[in-house]
C-alpha cells in the first residue's frame, strides 16, 4: 500500500484497464537540431494505454468498493520525455533536445486524440506519439498476471502496476543507448558529410573553369566556323558566276562555230557568183553612163521647165491678187453693198419623194455667183403667170450675187468669205454685217449658230469675236493696244429693249446721233455697254441675251424671232510706238423673218409682232429703193430698225448683207421676194468707207 501511495495517480490502472508493459510499447524517435536517418534504432515496446481509454466501472459497485479516482493527467508522459533527454544526452557526444509543450486537458466532450490543426512540430510528434500508444490494440495478459482481478483487489492491481513501471524503466535505458550508439553514428556521417561538402566546393570551382574554358573555345570555334562558312559561301558564288560565264561563252562559241559554217557556205557561194556579176556589173557600168548623160539632161530640161513653171504660178498669184484688190476698190469706189445669199439644206421632217433633193433651185456656175430658181411647174404661181411663161422662151429666174452658198455650205466657209470684212473693224473702219430673209430661213442659225460644244456650229457672231481677240494678241507685239466694249439690244414691237440688262428696270431707250456736225455716229441712250477682255466673256454675253430675246413658236416655225437684234462691239485701239490710234465698230444684226400672216396663221400677241416685223421690213424696203433712186430724202426715221441702221446703209460703213433662202417649195414666192430685194440692195450706192483715226 505505501509502494502504491508512492506512484503518481496517472500511473494507476483503471479497473478493467487493458495497460501493455513499457516493452511492448514503440516509442518514437526524438527529433534533433540535424536530423540523419539511422536505421534500426527504434525498439519495439508495448504500448501504453491512455488513462482515457479505461472502460469505466459501473457507478454502483465504484461507489460500493473504492475510492473515486482523480482524472488522469499527462505529466507522467511530459516526466518520461524530458528523463530520456537527460539521459541522452549524458552518453551522446551531441546534445539532442527535446521540447515537449504542455498537453491541456481536454475538454469535456472532445476524443483523448483530439489535437488543434497547426502547432510546432515537437507538439504534432508529441501528440502522435500519445495517439499510437492509446490506439494500440490490446494483449493478452502475461503468465504472471491473473486474467482479471477483482475491483475491490487493489493490492493486487497495485502489484501489476509496479511490474509496468519496472519494465517501462528497463526499455527507457534500452532508448537511451539507442540513442548514444545513434549520436556517435551521426557525428562521423557529419564529418563525412563535411568532406564531401569540400570536395564537392572543389569539382565545383573545377567545373566553372572548365566550363568557362569551354565556352571561350566554344566562342572562338564558332567565330572561325563563321568565318569558313561566309568564305565557302563567296567560293560557292564565285563558283556558280564562273559556271555561269562558261555557258555563256560556250553558247556564244557554238552560235559563234554555226555562224562561221554559214558565213563560209556563204563565201563560197559568192565566190562562185562573184564571176557572172563582175561581168554584169561591166555591162550594167556602161548602161549607167549612157543613162546618166541622158539623166543630166533630162535635169537641165526639168529645172527650166521648173522655173517657167514657178514664174507662171508667181504671176498667176499676183494676177489673183491684184485682181482682188481691184475688185474691193471697185466695189469700195461704187460703194454697193455686197451681198451674200445662203440656201439651207432641207430639215430631216421637210425631206419628200424626191429623197431631200431641191429640184426648183439650181447653182449653175463653178464661181458660185450665181443662183436659179425655176418656178415652171410650182402650183402656186397663178395660172396668168404659168400662161405668159408657155408661150415666151420659158427660163428660170437668174440672180447674181458676191457669192451663193449652196446647201452643203459649212459655218466655216461663210465665215471664211466674210473674215477680211471683220478684221476692218480692228482696222478703224465701221463694219456691218446682218442677216435678211423670212422666217424659218436659218437667219439666226447663221449669225448666232447652235448653243453647243462643237465649234464647227457657231455662228457669224462668236467667230468673229473670237478671230478678234486672236488678232489682237498678235497686234500686241507690234505695240497695239486695244480696249473693247460689247452691248445687245432687240427691236420688239418698234421699242427698243437691252438684252444684257435683268428686265426688271424699264427704261426708256432712244436713238441719237452724236458727232461734232451731229450725224457721225448713232447712239443708244440708257444701253448697258459692257468692258470686255476674252472671247470666253463675250459668249457669255451672248448666252445671256439669246435667254432675254423675244422668240416664240408660229406654224412657220418652232422658235420664230419676233424681234430684230442688234449686237455692236466698240474697237478702241493705240499704238504707242506709232502714235497711232483707231475706232471702230462691229455691228452684227439678225433680223426679224417676213412672214406671211394667212400662212402662220398668227392671233393675238402674235399678229402684233408679224405686223410689226413686216411694217420695219417694208420701211427697210423704201430705204433701199430711196438709195437705188438716188432720193434727196431717205426715210431712215420711219422705223427704229432704219434709224439704227442709219450709217450701215448710208453712211460711212463697210456693210455686208446674208439673204437666207429657204429650200422648201411651197416658199417659192417669199424666196423669190427676198431674192428681189437683195438684188436691189447690191445695187444701192452708199458711199466709200474711211477710216475713223482719233
Amino acid at each position: 500500500m505505501q509502494a502504491a501511495s508512492r506512484l503518481p495517480q496517472s500511473r494507476l490502472p483503471m479497473p478493467g484497464s487493458r495497460l501493455r508493459p513499457p516493452s511492448q510499447v514503440k516509442m518514437p524517435t526524438p527529433p534533433t537540431e540535424n536530423p540523419v536517418t539511422v536505421a534500426n534504432t527504434t525498439t519495439t515496446t508495448k504500448r501504453l494505454r491512455s488513462p482515457e481509454s479505461v472502460v469505466p466501472i459501473k457507478k454502483a459497485r465504484l461507489d460500493s468498493h473504492v475510492t473515486k479516482p482523480r482524472k488522469p493527467s499527462t505529466n507522467g508522459i511530459k516526466k518520461a520525455l524530458v528523463t530520456r533527454s537527460n539521459s541522452a544526452s549524458n552518453i551522446g557526444a551531441k546534445k539532442v533536445v527535446v521540447k515537449a509543450a504542455p498537453i491541456k486537458q481536454n475538454a469535456p466532450g472532445r476524443p483523448a486524440n483530439f489535437s488543434r490543426p497547426g502547432g510546432t512540430t515537437t507538439n504534432r510528434r508529441l501528440l502522435a506519439t500519445k495517439n499510437t500508444i492509446d490506439s494500440a490494440p490490446a494483449t493478452k495478459p502475461t503468465a504472471g498476471l491473473k486474467t482479471k482481478r477483482q475491483p475491490w483487489d487493489l493490492k493486487g492491481r497495485l502489484e501489476d502496476l509496479e511490474k509496468i513501471y519496472n519494465e517501462s524503466k528497463v526499455g527507457k535505458q534500452q532508448l537511451a543507448n539507442n540513442l548514444a550508439e545513434n549520436s556517435t553514428q551521426l557525428e562521423s556521417v557529419t564529418v563525412v558529410n563535411t568532406q564531401l561538402q569540400n570536395n564537392v566546393h572543389r569539382l565545383k570551382e573545377t567545373l566553372e573553369q572548365v566550363q568557362a574554358s569551354l565556352q571561350s573555345t566554344q566562342k572562338n570555334y564558332d567565330d572561325d566556323m563563321r568565318i569558313r562558312n561566309r568564305e565557302i559561301e563567296d567560293l560557292k558564288f564565285k563558283l556558280m558566276s564562273v559556271e555561269r560565264q562558261r555557258d555563256s561563252l560556250t553558247g556564244e562559241l557554238t552560235a559563234a562555230q554555226k555562224q562561221t559554217a554559214g558565213l563560209q557556205a556563204t563565201v563560197a557561194q559568192l565566190t562562185s557568183a562573184q564571176a557572172g556579176i563582175s561581168a554584169e556589173l561591166t555591162v550594167t557600168k556602161i548602161n549607167l553612163e549612157h543613162s546618166l548623160s541622158e539623166v543630166r539632161c533630162l535635169k537641165a530640161e526639168l529645172v527650166k521647165e521648173k522655173e517657167i513653171i514657178e514664174d507662171q504660178n508667181q504671176c498667176l498669184m499676183e494676177n489673183e491678187t491684184e485682181r482682188r484688190q481691184l475688185h474691193n476698190l471697185v466695189q469700195e469706189l461704187k460703194g454697193n453693198i455686197r451681198v451674200y445669199c445662203r440656201v439651207r439644206p432641207l430639215l430631216p421632217e421637210e425631206h419628200t419623194k424626191s429623197e431631200g433633193e431641191i429640184t426648183h433651185i439650181n447653182f449653175p456656175d463653178k464661181d458660185s455667183k450665181v443662183l436659179e430658181i425655176d418656178t415652171l411647174n410650182h402650183s402656186s404661181l397663178n395660172e396668168s403667170m404659168v400662161n405668159t411663161r408657155k408661150g415666151s422662151s420659158q427660163q428660170p429666174h437668174e440672180f447674181n450675187f458676191d457669192r451663193v452658198f449652196n446647201t452643203t455650205t459649212t459655218q466655216q466657209d461663210v465665215f471664211k468669205e466674210i473674215s477680211q470684212l471683220v478684221q476692218s473693224a480692228l482696222d478703224g473702219y465701221n463694219v456691218s454685217i446682218f442677216a435678211y430673209g423670212q422666217t424659218g430661213s436659218g437667219k439666226t442659225y447663221t449669225m448666232e449658230g447652235v448653243n453647243s460644244s462643237r465649234n464647227d456650229e457657231e455662228g457669224v457672231i462668236p467667230r468673229s469675236v473670237r478671230q478678234i481677240f486672236e488678232t489682237t494678241t498678235k497686234l500686241e507685239e507690234k505695240g497695239w493696244k486695244y480696249q473693247f466694249e460689247a452691248s445687245f439690244l432687240e427691236i420688239y414691237n418698234e421699242t427698243i429693249r437691252d438684252l444684257l440688262g435683268d428686265g426688271k428696270e424699264a427704261k426708256k431707250h432712244d436713238i441719237k446721233m452724236t458727232g461734232a456736225d451731229g450725224s457721225s455716229d448713232v447712239t443708244v441712250t440708257n444701253l448697258i455697254y459692257v468692258p470686255v477682255t476674252s472671247s470666253s466673256k463675250v459668249h457669255k454675253l451672248l448666252a445671256k441675251a439669246s435667254e432675254n430675246r423675244a422668240v416664240a413658236e408660229t406654224k412657220s416655225n418652232e422658235r420664230s424671232s419676233r424681234s430684230h437684234s442688234v449686237f455692236r462691239l466698240k474697237i478702241t485701239g493705240a499704238n504707242e510706238t506709232t502714235s497711232e490710234a483707231c475706232q471702230g465698230t462691229l455691228n452684227l444684226i439678225d433680223l426679224a423673218g417676213s412672214e406671211r400672216i394667212k400662212d402662220s396663221k398668227s392671233e393675238g400677241a402674235r399678229l402684233k409682232e408679224a405686223q410689226a416685223i413686216n411694217l420695219s421690213l417694208s420701211h427697210l424696203g423704201n430705204v433701199i429703193m430711196a438709195l437705188a433712186n438716188k432720193e434727196s430724202h431717205i426715210p431712215y426715221r420711219n422705223s427704229k430698225l432704219t434709224y439704227l441702221l442709219q450709217n450701215s446703209l448710208g453712211g460711212n460703213s463697210k456693210t455686208l448683207m446674208f439673204v437666207n433662202i429657204s429650200p422648201k417649195e411651197s416658199n417659192i414666192h417669199e424666196s423669190l421676194c427676198s431674192l428681189r430685194f437683195a438684188t436691189k440692195v447690191n445695187q444701192c450706192h452708199i458711199g466709200t468707207a474711211t477710216k475713223k483715226v482719233r
